[in-house]
């Protein structure tokens, strides 16, 4: 919005400009602002997209976490084929879940925390 705001000052300035544009002190400040503002919000895309990839790379890593859940939650729900006492929800099967996360425990190394919430939540759904 910023950037938006200053290109039209700019060209309102360009287009109502009766003498060299070189000379014109409010022009040359309103470009230097510009450029100055052009730079923070090109520094602030390369941050956001350095994030990005962090926080991709963090989802990444419990995707084996998520799979061997999701073939946890298809297993209990054929188990209401058998008996239709084992009738479970999503949302029960979610707060199960949840409740994994929360309490396995909270380990230094990724592959020793992946290791703990997968262990956590078979013996809490069990």
């Amino acid at each position: 919005k910023e950037l938006k705001d200053t290109e039209d000052t700019i060209l309102e300035l360009l287009s109502s400009a009766d003498q060299d544009i070189l000379e014109d002190e409010t022009l040359i400040n309103t470009l230097a602002t510009s450029k100055k503002t052009s730079e923070d919000i090109n520094e602030k895309v390369i941050e956001a997209e350095d994030t990005e990839r962090e926080i991709d790379s963090a989802r990444e890593s419990y995707r084996p976490v998520a799979f061997q859940a999701s073939i946890l939650f298809f297993a209990v729900t054929e188990l209401a084929e058998i008996d239709p006492m084992y009738q479970n929800s999503l949302q029960w099967f979610q707060s199960l879940f949840m409740q994994a996360i929360d309490e396995a425990p909270a380990l230094s190394s990724l592959a020793e925390r992946l290791m703990a919430l997968k262990d956590h939540f078979i013996h809490t759904l069990y």
